[in-house]
């Protein structure tokens, strides 16, 4: 798993089945909840309230991700800068894909056909997981440049 290679943390190995499972069913409930509030939240706050409560919200989803994937082995504390620097990766790939990707996918649709249509999202999955790497990545590594207790320290 990516996060225990960032944080140090051996492999658990099939002891973390259940847990991915929980984590996918909790990540299925988020997402319905946020398809239901963010018309309210949008109508209440305006674009800009509404990408800060999107902010706030995707930062404490991956901080809570990292955390209970890694079976709390690594303290929140650790865990709160890679979390905010993935979330800030997170909203800027929602932006950029909201300005490319669906003119994208209709143009590899017409050129491609389906075959197109499949490139374009397998591109956007793999953006998905470079934000999610780059994210713990970058954060960790602020962590040890900053000292934090209980974070790796460079030697």
């Amino acid at each position: 798993m990516i996060y225990e290679r960032v944080f140090g943390q051996p492999h658990r190995g099939w002891r973390d089945v259940l847990r991915f499972a929980t984590w996918a069913g909790v990540l299925f409930g988020i997402l319905v909840a946020e398809s239901v509030i963010s018309g309210p939240v949008r109508g209440a706050t305006g674009a800009v309230g509404q990408g800060l409560v999107s902010y706030a919200g995707v930062t404490a989803f991956f901080w809570w991700t990292m955390w209970f994937l890694l079976a709390g082995r690594v303290s929140w504390r650790v865990l709160v800068r890679p979390a905010i620097l993935t979330a800030l990766l997170w909203i800027g790939l929602e932006l950029f894909s909201s300005v490319y990707f669906s003119e994208a996918i209709i143009s590899d649709s017409n050129l491609y056909g389906t075959i197109g249509v499949v490139f374009s999202l397998m591109i956007w999955f793999m953006a998905i997981g470079a934000v999610i790497v780059l994210g713990a990545v970058a954060g960790a590594t602020w962590n040890s440049r900053k000292a934090v207790p209980g974070a790796s320290q460079p030697e």
